[in-house]
């Protein structure tokens, strides 16, 4: 598998792979360019992100990824859900407010099953990260806030 940028990795590359890292090497195109991560040992001081499933109140399930920390605060594990539409969504917006009006109609219906638990696969030794969402998350002044 070839390397990616992180926003376009798709529910099939997860499938095939569930764990990847950020090459910071002169071999990537920048810092967004992630890579499938098959040993451990290759990666000891990457950013790592790794495949997670979500579930909604009314039991709907969904694939994404954390990016694998061990403080599970969501500003660290920017929680992603990637919908069979192609579209995703992001739960961590850094200081700028989102909006569900930026996503698709579908990424949009997510709202209706917060709160959204997560559970990461515990892949290559990295124990499982859990938790829950309650909305978009962003930083506000000096304080995490969401949007429901």
């Amino acid at each position: 598998m070839a390397d990616k940028q992180v926003y376009e990795l798709a529910i099939d590359d997860l499938a095939c792979f569930g764990v990847w890292y950020f090459p910071m090497d002169e071999s990537v195109e920048d810092e967004l360019t992630v890579r499938p991560l098959l040993e451990k040992e290759i990666c000891a001081d990457a950013q790592l992100i790794v495949r997670a499933g979500f579930l909604g109140a009314d039991s709907s399930r969904y694939l994404g990824y954390l990016y694998w920390d061990g403080s599970g605060k969501v500003e660290y594990l920017k929680p992603v859900i990637l919908l069979k539409d192609g579209s995703s969504v992001t739960f961590w917006n850094g200081m700028v407010k989102p909006s569900w009006g930026d996503y698709s109609a579908r990424a949009q219906e997510l709202r209706m099953v917060l709160p959204i638990s997560y559970i990461s696969e515990s892949l290559l030794e990295l124990p499982q990260i859990s938790g829950g969402l309650e909305g978009l998350y962003y930083l506000d002044e000096d304080r995490i806030s969401w949007i429901s």
